[in-house]
């Protein structure tokens, strides 16, 4: 079995348009189109059976929408939905009930994209609501391609986050820290959180990953590609060339998230 844990598709009617301008931003080249239905084939094609797909309200007035659209994906087999607030929204915690009552698993922040520090504690009461509501919160890790300096999701900024709310279940995505690979063993390793393997294959050397997830445990690490700008070919490719027992790579690959996602 193989979970994806780090993808994002559009609807369709947006995904041309956030494909294409999230790649000239980057400066990346897209896999897929960004539609659901070009995400799912490519997904099929590699052997994935389920993945997530990440959404993020950049802003309050996009936050229903974005919510919406992610409950609509609920009807997916193959898609297990994360849905998104935004700390400057009225009416994120409202948000978190709807969602948690539609029955989504998981909230995206991207610190970057939403423009808040992640330990700015106007955040809190979101974490705290995340938490008691039994929500997975997945977090950008590290710097953004696309983004200048500051970066606002440093590893020595998620680890107050971590040490806050122990009870809730974290994962940092990009190895803990994209970029910033020591800084999230150093940081991160000793707390609560999960790493996904996210946008690692092209831009981490192997032998740093591995010592990374060495670091964390195979117990708390997650499968991710951030497909559309990788594919599960080219992660498990390179996973491959490290040297994990067949019992971690199952963890890796598809254990830790069943058991994340309380299945």
């Amino acid at each position: 079995m193989l979970i994806d844990f780090h993808a994002h598709a559009f609807l369709d009617k947006l995904a041309a348009g956030a494909v294409s301008s999230l790649a000239a931003k980057a400066g990346f080249t897209p896999f897929t189109d960004g539609t659901v239905s070009g995400t799912e084939a490519l997904m099929k094609s590699q052997a994935v059976d389920r993945f997530v797909v990440l959404n993020i309200a950049v802003s309050p007035r996009t936050e229903r929408h974005v919510n919406d659209f992610a409950i609509t994906l609920l009807e997916k087999e193959d898609i297990i939905p994360f849905g998104s607030v935004h700390p400057d929204s009225e009416n994120a915690l409202a948000e978190l009930e709807r969602l948690k009552k539609a029955g989504v698993r998981g909230i995206k922040f991207h610190n970057e994209y939403q423009n808040f520090f992640v330990d700015d504690e106007k955040a809190f009461p979101l974490y705290e609501r995340c938490a008691k509501l039994g929500f997975i919160m997945l977090f950008h890790g590290g710097a953004d391609r696309g983004f200048s300096p500051p970066v606002k999701t440093e590893p020595k900024c998620m680890r107050r986050v971590a040490l806050r709310f122990p009870e809730a279940k974290i994962v940092v995505a990009h190895l803990g820290g994209q970029d910033m690979q020591e800084e999230a063993v150093q940081e991160l390793a000793d707390t609560n959180v999960f790493i996904d393997t996210s946008f690692s294959a092209i831009s981490v050397d192997p032998s740093v990953a591995e010592r990374s997830i060495r670091a964390f445990g195979a117990d708390r690490v997650l499968f991710g590609t951030d497909c559309p700008w990788d594919t599960p070919a080219d992660t498990v490719a390179f996973l491959s060339k490290m040297r994990f027992s067949p019992q971690e790579y199952d963890k890796i690959y598809w254990r830790n998230a069943l058991k994340l996602l309380g299945e």
